[in-house]
């Protein structure tokens, strides 16, 4: 008897222990299984129904994201874990395969016989959370009851055992609205633009309090109440958490930052992880960097890897005394001083019309429209701007904060408000904007904190030092020097948000010479990372 109340003494001093110590209790990190089914779709790595890939992709990305020590991710294929025991630690498990279409294809793995399915609700009943994706959300009315209630609705193609959907399919670009703002799998996440193959009209159970709606296409046109909704979450009485989305025909989606900002968020909200204020955030990835961060390991942890920073340098015009034949070449090397950085180099401004901006991390602007009418089209604005607001990085140099501008000579017909907005300080040769003679100068570090100016000090440079630049929104120097004509401390650089997006600006850079120095490299430099992202520092408003 004495034996038995020293145990239970024993296991309850354990018990409140660990209560008073939550720190304890979460520092494990949840595990995450990801099941890929069979790829029917075409040959792997064609982007449309790429199961494998996906799982992979998405392992990189958490594995390399600002959770990364809170979640651990296993990988599994061809449709099972070869040792479905790994289901029974897991806090969940995420499906992304094909489903039964009445004749066609096969079942989704979690639902394939009655083995699996009782097997993923034994998972359920203990917690365990559920995500489904894409063809994964296709259920025959056998499983139709389970499914809604492990993680709230799926895609109904049978109707008295025969294929004659409930459920329908669209193929469109069309706007996504978020329902539920205050949910944490949309922190972070701004209403975006998709081109998708959309699944809706999806068989929800009517009246489910544990159901919130997350994403809806209003272009579907689907049936009232819910036939627009194409991603939902359910807390389930349980303490589980399930998820789905009938999005993610096409890789090529991932690289819209707030697509995989929602559907990351949503992954690790499942598992039970709290999901920071700002979401998840991980970088797009290829198939040749997916590679190398796994190692060909597939469902081990790999060692960390650093992802490239992909620059895009814009250029190809400028004004006659900015020569940027001479100036790209000296920003690019300046950026590949940091191993990370790949630079690409566009002359031709309309490429922001037509390249996948979504693949770079930062886009440079060595640019300007000077005595050139014709501005952007309105297709590069539309692209400029989403790719910002949805996350992207800028880094604006010298005189390109003056392009279409009103007051440029012969191109005031190029003027963009909008642009700025971008770019906060803007050359107005109208509101007295000028700069002191070219000539040395020296460049004093703000006492801000600050990714782009940590570790920097003063420098010496060979410029033209603007001043009288115009615009109304704040700005908190970073870098300021003294001009000789006005007797004050102007300002050199700065960095905000637009957005989701990131912007770093600075006024040094008129030519070659001016953008060697040292400080205006590591400046320049530190600024573009920052702009790419590659910092957990809060953005200024």
């Amino acid at each position: 008897m004495k034996t038995v109340n020293i145990a239970r003494w024993a296991l309850g001093l354990a018990v409140a222990w660990l209560a008073a110590s939550p720190t304890l209790l979460a520092a494990s990190p949840k595990k995450i299984v990801l099941i890929a089914g069979k790829k029917s779709h075409g040959p792997e790595g064609n982007r449309i129904h790429d199961y494998p890939w996906t799982v992979r992709l998405i392992k990189v990305m958490l594995d390399n994201s600002n959770v990364r020590g809170q979640v651990r991710v296993e990988c599994h294929f061809d449709g099972w874990p070869k040792d479905p025991a790994t289901l029974e630690t897991a806090d969940s498990i995420m499906v992304v395969s094909d489903g039964r279409d009445g004749d066609l294809y096969e079942d989704a793995p979690h639902i394939s016989s009655a083995g699996h399915a009782a097997c993923i609700a034994r998972q359920m009943a203990r917690g365990c959370g559920l995500v489904t994706y894409h063809f994964s959300t296709f259920t025959p009315d056998a499983y139709g009851p389970q499914v809604l209630a492990w993680n709230g609705a799926y895609f109904d193609w049978e109707t008295d055992g025969k294929r004659q959907w409930y459920s329908a399919i669209k193929n469109l670009e069309a706007e996504v609205h978020l329902r539920s703002p205050g949910h944490p799998v949309q922190r972070g996440v701004h209403p975006f633009r998709l081109r998708e193959e959309f699944y809706h009209n999806l068989r929800f159970q009517p009246g489910d309090a544990a159901l919130q709606p997350l994403l809806e296409v209003p272009a579907l046109q689907g049936r009232e109440p819910d036939g627009n909704l194409v991603a939902w979450a359910r807390q389930r009485a349980d303490g589980g958490r399930g998820f789905g989305t009938s999005c993610g025909h096409s890789e090529d989606n991932w690289l819209n930052a707030d697509y995989r900002k929602f559907i990351l968020n949503g992954i690790v909200w499942s598992a039970g992880v709290e999901v920071p204020a700002r979401g998840v955030e991980a970088g797009a990835y290829d198939q040749a960097e997916i590679r190398a961060s796994l190692a060909g390991v597939a469902g081990s942890h790999p060692a960390r890897y650093v992802a490239p920073i992909k620059a895009l340098i814009l250029t190809g015009h400028h004004h006659p005394g900015h020569d940027w034949r001479a100036t790209t070449p000296v920003l690019q090397a300046g950026l590949e001083q940091d191993a990370r950085f790949q630079v690409t180099i566009s002359t031709n401004i309309e490429d922001l019309a037509t390249l996948n901006l979504q693949s770079y991390g930062v886009l440079v602007l060595n640019y300007c429209n000077w005595q050139q009418p014709q501005g952007l089209s309105s297709q590069a604005k539309q692209a400029f701007t989403q790719y910002l607001a949805q996350g992207g990085g800028l880094v604006i140099v010298h005189f390109a904060n003056g392009a279409w501008h009103f007051s440029l000579p012969e191109a005031g017909a190029s003027d963009w408000p909008e642009f700025r907005k971008i770019c906060r300080r803007a050359w107005d040769h109208n509101g007295g904007s000028a700069h002191d003679a070219y000539g040395p100068f020296r460049v004093e570090i703000a006492p801000v904190k600050h990714p782009a100016t940590a570790g920097l000090q003063a420098f010496d440079t060979l410029d033209e030092l603007y001043f009288n630049q115009r615009g109304e929104a704040a700005i908190e120097p970073l870098a300021t020097a003294v001009s000789k004509t006005t007797g004050r401390a102007e300002p050199m650089a700065w960095a905000y948000a637009y957005g989701q997006g990131r912007i770093f600006q600075t006024l040094l850079g008129h030519g070659a010479d001016s953008l060697k120095p040292a400080g205006v490299a590591q400046l320049i430099r530190q600024g573009a990372a920052w702009a790419a992202g590659r910092t957990s520092q809060p953005l200024a408003d």
